[in-house]
């Protein structure tokens, strides 16, 4: 197994190399990210590879046309991951170009997008010869289609970006309140290593810490939503600083349900009338008594 660790968004990606195949976890964010991504794994074997998203963030996945024809795994669809991917891509460029970097807004222009080929429901253990990964869908956390890889015998847990080493959690269109509860379960079978979408793998200690400050997060988020702190106050006492709590904050009042519209009172029909009169038609008739 190994971690490539990425300058460009101080991202890791990961590698489950079997007998018979190998599984590429992640590839950049570019087709040139890629392309050195999977130069450097040929150098490692020759196997075929399949490839597995962690989610749809277009810096986990812009890089898989230098893999050419393979297997795509992932929890979300093709469609979801073109479009999302074509608007992901247009933004990107176009904030290079604001910030003055013109070839990085040439390389994610031109990127080709290659969509998942395989969707993951729940869990899947995928045989790479000699050793089996496990493919598990995460559930609402980070976004609502992370998932992440399991390698039981070796004690590795390919996180994705649900665990960041070294910066804070994006809560850029993430479930504050679900996040934590979804790392506990993932955590319950104690990993000895935990490889994060950011920053350099690191133990199980160190996720059982960030998986208390996200249900920290998760607390000042209910309790502002409640009345029982102020915004301000849960500003000065977040785990991961002011920014990314009101980033949070608005996310949670962003997945609110708004209030039921109130319902018009129903107008009275009038005075009330007294029961009807009904008339029965009365007929004669004679009994004839005689014997």
């Amino acid at each position: 197994m190994w971690a490539r660790r990425l300058r460009e968004l101080d991202q890791t990606l990961g590698l489950v190399i079997g007998d018979d195949c190998c599984l590429v976890i992640d590839t950049g964010i570019n087709a040139e990210a890629g392309f050195e991504y999977a130069t450097a794994i040929r150098e490692k074997t020759d196997l075929p590879w399949q490839v597995a998203y962690t989610h749809d963030h277009f810096d986990h996945w812009f890089g898989t046309s230098a893999f050419g024809e393979s297997t795509v795994w992932a929890v979300a669809d093709g469609a979801h991951y073109i479009r999302f991917g074509d608007e992901q891509r247009a933004a990107w460029a176009a904030k290079s170009r604001r910030d003055g970097r013109e070839d990085d807004a040439r390389r994610v222009a031109r990127t080709k997008l290659v969509p998942p080929n395989c969707r993951v429901q729940g869990a899947i253990g995928l045989n790479l010869g000699g050793r089996t990964v496990v493919l598990r869908q995460v559930g609402l956390a980070h976004s609502d289609n992370d998932m992440v890889i399991e390698v039981p015998d070796a004690g590795v847990l390919f996180a994705g970006d649900i665990l960041e080493n070294g910066a804070a959690p994006s809560y850029d269109g993430a479930f504050p309140y679900e996040w934590p509860q979804a790392v506990e379960y993932l955590l319950s079978w104690k990993p000895k290593v935990v490889v994060p979408g950011h920053g350099d793998p690191a133990d199980y200690w160190w996720a059982r810490a960030q998986a208390r400050d996200l249900a920290e997060m998760a607390r000042l988020c209910g309790e502002v939503a409640q009345g029982f702190i102020t915004e301000e106050e849960a500003l000065a006492h977040s785990p991961f600083g002011e920014a990314t709590m009101r980033t949070a904050l608005e996310r949670c009042k962003a997945l609110t349900p708004p209030p039921p519209e109130p319902q018009a009172p129903v107008a009275a029909a009038g005075p009330s009338l007294p029961p009807p009169v009904v008339v029965y038609d009365v007929l004669e008739y004679d009994i004839d008594m005689r014997q």
